[in-house]
């Protein structure tokens, strides 16, 4: 169960959604300037994540986490979100058994609803590659610093369900618009 545990808080700290097509730097950075400009409009709104943002970091108990390839997005509207994640050198597997095929094709990512209170963030997950966590809630902290999100939690979640051990991750988000 600790295993599935942390597959599961890695799969979170590292997911996003790889479908976000070719952007030109100057559509890119308009379309952030545009993005910051009506985030700010209401700052006591609660962290404003609305947009799509890649991957840049993850870090667990202070310790960084190289991504080594992984590439992860995530899109959020104003209510919705969806991340996924792929490792590197997916491409490159032999595919000589059924382990070898499962890995080269193998995606991770969720969906659902979310909501922001100040600097609370919380995702509804309706999607997600663990089907016990479908229909529940994931609590995360959230801090926008220019066009960087820090997502910070705790694995497990619920840090009042007992006295521990908890993993404490932190993503870093870079906003692609």
């Amino acid at each position: 169960m600790m295993l599935l545990r942390h597959i599961a808080a890695l799969t979170i700290a590292v997911s996003g959604l790889a479908v976000s097509g070719p952007h030109t730097v100057s559509q890119t950075r308009e379309r952030s300037e545009f993005l910051r400009a009506t985030n700010d409009v209401h700052p006591d709104a609660g962290c404003q994540v609305r947009g799509v943002w890649e991957l840049v970091s993850v870090s667990q108990n202070g310790k960084d986490q190289p991504l080594a390839g992984y590439r992860g997005m995530k899109v959020l509207t104003d209510q919705h979100f969806m991340f996924v994640g792929q490792a590197a050198k997916r491409d490159t597997l032999p595919l000589k058994t059924e382990m070898d095929t499962l890995r080269a094709y193998q995606i991770s990512g969720g969906a659902g609803t979310y909501t922001t209170s100040g600097t609370t963030y919380i995702e509804h997950l309706d999607l997600f590659v663990i089907p016990s966590w479908i229909g529940t809630s994931f609590r995360a902290t959230c801090r926008i610093e220019g066009g960087l999100w820090y997502h910070s939690f705790t694995d497990p979640n619920d840090t009042t369900a007992g006295p521990g051990p908890y993993q404490h991750f932190i993503e870093v988000w870079r906003r692609l618009e």
